[in-house]
């Protein structure tokens, strides 16, 4: 949409518009002599022209109409005043060829032409007169035709300006498409197809050996259930990438599904051997937002799979989450075990969660804890509009 530019008084110059009345007190006021005595006609005609640029803004033809009408009666009956008439006329017939195209002007520039002329000066030749009528016309004219026609390029190359920023947004919305696409197709035909084998085989293996150790077959029907959900999430990982409209305003993950998710990860982590010790206070996970949602549930994740990691099976950790003034605290920590990584490291896991933390306004601290590995984010409490029912 094109914009148009400002009005003097929308800018704060409206004002300006009050000038030409004290000038024309002013004009009048100097001429006055001793020998020459201002009449009621000079003042009166004088005062109204000045009063008239005020609304030449909103009605130029008109003020330019009025402008000619009392120049011709000024050179009738005020002999002081068709000077400062002539030039408030000038300054109507401008503004009219600013604000208005086609007739309206060539009616305003007709009757300010036949007031000029009879504005004439005794004692000048016919054709210094004809060429002061035509110069006193003329002038305003291209001024504001003039003035008229920057203001059309400045709003030409503005919109250009304009097109050419939602150009640039589309490519960058098509690229992104792209991108969000081609590593959909990389998902789909390379993890995903990895994944399927290997859950398929877990499974070939749970058939073909139904007598084997009750402890391999619990590996087993935990591997084969950790690579289904794992599918499952590919799947709708592809989906979003794919078409981010279909999976609603809220993302992959629902405000009723994060209390499940939190569950299945802390069963999964006890399922490989550590003993989790989980603490959500009532209500503290319940109304975030999706970006908040999304980070409580990666934190937990990375946070246990470090714990089992690095300290391996055997060991305990605690998860703790909790509400407290202004933010929600989200605390992963374990006793140690085999193997405590040094202080700052952590790899690209501790990387990614610092990003995702730092990205709601959030503060994330890891580090060693006595004989194990503390890690505790702070994330800026973020309520959730509330989400429609299907």
């Amino acid at each position: 949409m094109t914009r148009g530019v400002p009005r003097p008084h929308a800018a704060g110059y409206g004002w300006l518009r009050l000038l030409p009345v004290l000038a024309a007190i002013g004009y009048v006021g100097l001429l006055h002599t001793p020998e020459i005595e201002p009449s009621i006609w000079d003042w009166g005609i004088a005062l109204a022209s000045g009063s008239l640029v005020v609304a030449g803004g909103r009605y130029p033809l008109t003020v330019t109409a009025v402008q000619s009408g009392m120049l011709a009666l000024a050179v009738a009956v005020a002999p002081m005043a068709p000077g400062m008439v002539q030039i408030l006329a000038g300054v109507a017939l401008a503004e009219l060829a600013f604000r208005r195209s086609g007739l309206p002007v060539y009616v305003g520039t007709t009757l300010l032409l036949a007031a000029s002329a009879w504005n004439h000066f005794p004692g000048y030749t016919l054709a210094a007169n004809v060429m002061i009528t035509v110069l006193e016309v003329a002038l305003p004219l291209l001024l504001g035709s003039y003035l008229r026609s920057a203001r059309e390029l400045a709003r030409a190359a503005e919109q250009r300006a304009v097109d050419a920023e939602l150009s640039r947004e589309r490519e960058a919305t098509a690229a992104r498409a792209t991108e969000r696409a081609a590593v959909a197709r990389e998902l789909h035909d390379v993890v995903a197809h990895h994944v399927a084998a290997i859950v398929l085989r877990v499974g070939v293996v749970r058939h073909v050996v139904p007598s084997a150790d009750a402890r391999i077959t619990e590996a087993l029907e935990d591997v084969h259930a950790i690579g289904g959900q794992a599918l499952d999430d590919l799947r709708g990982l592809v989906t979003a990438l794919r078409d981010p409209g279909s999976v609603g305003a809220h993302g992959l993950l629902t405000g009723s599904d994060l209390s499940a998710a939190l569950d299945m990860v802390v069963a999964r982590t006890r399922q490989a051997g550590v003993e989790v010790a989980a603490k959500v206070e009532p209500g503290a996970v319940e109304g975030l937002g999706t970006a908040h949602r999304h980070a409580v549930l990666r934190l937990v994740q990375e946070g246990l799979t470090n714990v089992l990691k690095h300290a391996g099976p055997g060991a305990s950790a605690t998860v703790d989450i909790g509400r407290e003034p202004g933010s929600l605290r989200v605390a992963i920590s374990d006793g140690g075990g085999a193997t405590v990584p040094a202080a700052g490291s952590g790899g690209h896991g501790l990387l990614v969660m610092r990003e995702r933390v730092e990205l709601l306004d959030g503060s994330l601290r890891a580090g060693p804890s006595g004989s194990g590995w503390a890690l505790r984010a702070d994330l800026p409490q973020e309520t959730a509009v509330a989400e429609p029912a299907w």
